[in-house]
């Protein structure tokens, strides 16, 4: 049991101690405003070199270092989570494999160097998603490897279109083509699930919860958002841009509307984050990076501590993750319900937490902005959503009808509060920090008309009153009949049968009636079976004429032998 422990006990040291050094580097590159690249030439061919390149600057240390520190909180929390896991070194393994990769596209900016970074997320959170080995967690881990292959293969088309400028440099990239722009960021929607890639988000649920706490925070989903951060001043076209704007609110509001007719637990949560980054596309589509990265970190802090607390909680409802089995978790686990109430209202931007500085600064700015009413007021729809299912979960939460299993619940050990309790205090404080030191005075200044002022508040207020007198009423257990919208409404908007599904039933209708008619039919006929039986044929032929010219030869000699030893005699 000791080396056990001590598994999760070096593999959070270790992360806690490169999260420490890329917080020191990142405050020591701000003060100076300086930027490390580490080049390493690999192979120079025909004039062309490919370079292994790494760019530490404030905004990679940044992130790094708020990667590395949930990597470490969360390795902890896999203690408890992983406790009856029989091998566990090898779910550590490929855990700090995840990590990894995903420290390495932060810290590159080179497509070959990118490259190998972005596929290892994807080889090892299909490894991850297919940990538990059963037919639902193979099929969604199918799901997410060939949607994620999609961004990998228009990351590849990138390299061969970048290499006529003999680097694969982003930072020096000088003439902005439209084509290379389309393809980063189909890759990005791909790897961060906008519409029409939203599929496989849910579906990576069937990974265990440390997994989806590390995925959903800081990690696979957010690396298409990074990277459309880390590369926006190096090209930039305004029409490709408004059709990132388009999807990503799509998202934002087929995700929030989805969460509220959810009962899994930890997929409201994936929703929710699904939410939360088509937020983040809309402001990267406005032209303000800067803001965008600010909402990532801050939404990376609270985002793992509610799928560890939903962790928690799956684990004291004898690992179901049905919403309706989880009342009266307020009154038997007080502390569980502190940390998660907080997390919750952090998500929904409730003043003085880590949401309300980069949210309600993120909703003026795109208030601020010129563009159609109608995108001003579908942010403020999928704003009011967040507030609509997170007020559903906590409802859920603290109802004692549905609390059949009260009697089983435990409080969280002290090894896992103090654990929480890292990131409680970073989802409280991180976003006036990092609006402190990180973010320019550009995006914090702006000017707004007493009408649009009071939006984002108003529609606060509107949605929590309604999804509050929702909940109160009786109509919510009672309505059972079911139509097309709101059956499509607990199937995602029937996306993931028209990405999946839909998409590959006439292609394998076609390979087998092709095979059945051409390879099985005339052409197994005319070119198969058909030169089976001739070969066949000639083969006994030859066959047949050696044996018989070899029969005639043997008995003409013995005849001429018999003829010369007569003579002879």
């Amino acid at each position: 049991m000791k080396v056990k422990d001590s598994v999760y006990y070096i593999c959070m040291s270790c992360m806690f101690f490169v999260s420490f050094i890329s917080l020191f580097m990142a405050m020591n590159l701000m003060m100076k405003e300086k930027s490390i690249f580490f080049e390493w030439e690999l192979l120079f061919f025909n004039g062309t070199s490919i370079i292994f390149l790494l760019l530490l600057d404030t905004m990679s240390a940044m992130f790094l270092f708020t990667v590395c520190l949930i990597s470490g909180v969360i390795c902890g929390y896999s203690k408890y989570y992983m406790s009856g896991e029989q091998h566990f070194l090898r779910f550590m393994l490929i855990m700090m494999l995840f990590v990894g990769s995903m420290m390495l596209l932060i810290l590159s900016p080179n497509l070959i160097s990118l490259l190998l970074g972005w596929d290892g997320l994807g080889l090892s959170s299909y490894i991850l998603v297919i940990y538990y080995q059963n037919e639902y967690a193979c099929n969604s881990g199918m799901l997410t490897i060939l949607s994620n292959r999609i961004g990998d293969s228009m990351l590849l088309i990138c390299i061969c279109l970048m290499f006529s400028n003999n680097s694969w440099n982003f930072m020096l990239e000088t003439v902005s083509s439209k084509l290379l722009l389309i393809l980063l960021i189909s890759g990005a929607m791909t790897k961060s699930a906008q519409v029409p890639f939203s599929a496989w988000l849910p579906a990576a649920m069937a990974a265990p919860t440390p997994v989806s706490a590390l995925v959903h925070s800081s990690t696979l989903v957010t690396a298409g958002v990074y990277l459309l951060i880390r590369f926006y001043p190096c090209m930039y076209d305004s029409s490709v841009y408004m059709f990132l704007l388009i999807t990503s609110s799509m998202t934002m509001m087929m995700s929030g509307w989805m969460a509220n007719f959810e009962m899994d637990m930890k997929k409201i949560i994936a929703l929710s984050t699904l939410s939360q980054l088509g937020l983040m596309m809309i402001v990267i589509s406005l032209g303000k990076p800067e803001l965008a990265f600010f909402h990532l970190i801050t939404h990376a802090m609270f985002k793992s501590t509610i799928f560890m607390c939903a962790g928690v909680m799956i684990h004291n409802m004898n690992n179901s993750q049905d919403l309706r089995g989880a009342g009266n978790f307020f009154t038997a686990g007080p502390l569980l319900g502190l940390f998660f109430s907080i997390t919750n209202m952090s998500l929904c931007g409730f003043p003085f937490l880590a949401g309300f500085f980069s949210k309600d600064l993120l909703l003026e700015n795109i208030l601020s902005y010129d563009m159609n009413f109608f995108f001003h007021l579908f942010t403020m729809m999928g704003v009011g959503l967040t507030i609509s299912y997170s007020l559903r979960v906590l409802f859920y939460m603290s109802n004692t009808v549905s609390a059949s299993i009260n009697t089983q619940l435990k409080e969280m050990s002290l090894y896992l509060t103090s654990i929480m309790f890292v990131m409680i205090i970073m989802s409280m404080t991180s976003g006036f920090i990092l609006s402190w030191l990180y973010l320019p005075m550009i995006c914090v200044y702006m000017n707004l008309t007493h009408f649009y002022k009071f939006f984002v508040v108003g529609a606060t207020i509107v949605f929590f009153s309604m999804s509050w007198m929702v909940m109160k009423s009786s109509h919510m257990y009672m309505t059972m009949k079911m139509n097309i919208f709101k059956k499509g409404s607990h199937l995602m908007m029937f996306l993931p049968y028209i990405s999946s599904q839909m998409s590959a039933m006439n292609p394998l209708m076609e390979s087998y009636y092709f095979n059945k008619i051409i390879d099985s039919g005339w052409l197994e006929y005319l070119f198969g079976m058909y030169m089976y039986k001739n070969f066949e044929f000639m083969n006994y032929n030859l066959m047949f004429s050696q044996i018989s010219k070899f029969l005639k030869i043997i008995l003409i000699s013995l005849f001429l032998m018999t003829a010369l030893l007569m003579n002879f005699a």
